[in-house]
């Protein structure tokens, strides 16, 4: 019975430093020191005359969670993320800036933005922060909704 009861909590012990490590991420060229204010400060060097609206878009940690978000959102879970992109490129009275610390994430959220909204989104400017594997597709969505999106390297 000591022998189970050690093995249980031996198990218990290994599943909550696994579930809190951030050495889960899910892909080795994330930078760990992701800094928000270092990309709003590179936007604003780049716009120093326009006002700017940041939306950061979070990823949770692990190996699995982060597809699984990825799932939803490629099937058409709206997101609070989606709502608030679309709002801020309607009110179209500064440069929104998206970005997020899952590139996957954050092009697929501003995927379904542009596609969702993209009547009432004509005419706003985006600057994307992020990877560049989302380019080509990011660009073509944004032309079709007529808003005009530029791409940064994050800081």
């Amino acid at each position: 019975m000591k022998l189970f009861k050690i093995l249980v909590l031996s198990a218990l012990f290994i599943s909550a430093t696994n579930c809190s490590g951030d050495y889960l991420n899910t892909r080795p060229d994330q930078n760990a020191a992701y800094s928000p204010q270092r990309i709003i400060t590179a936007v604003n060097e780049k716009y120093p005359n326009e006002k700017t609206n940041l939306i950061y878009i979070g990823a949770p940690k692990g190996f699995v969670t982060p597809h699984e978000v990825l799932k939803e959102v490629n099937s058409g879970v709206d997101t609070g993320k989606v709502v608030a992109i679309v709002t801020a490129l309607t009110v179209k009275t500064s440069t929104v800036i998206i970005t997020g610390n899952n590139d996957d994430i954050t092009s697929a959220t501003l995927s379904r933005a542009l596609t969702r909204g993209n009547e009432k989104i004509a005419g706003s400017k985006i600057v994307y922060v992020g990877g560049k594997e989302s380019v080509a597709n990011l660009s073509k969505l944004a032309s079709n909704a007529n808003v005009a999106i530029e791409f940064i390297d994050t800081p």
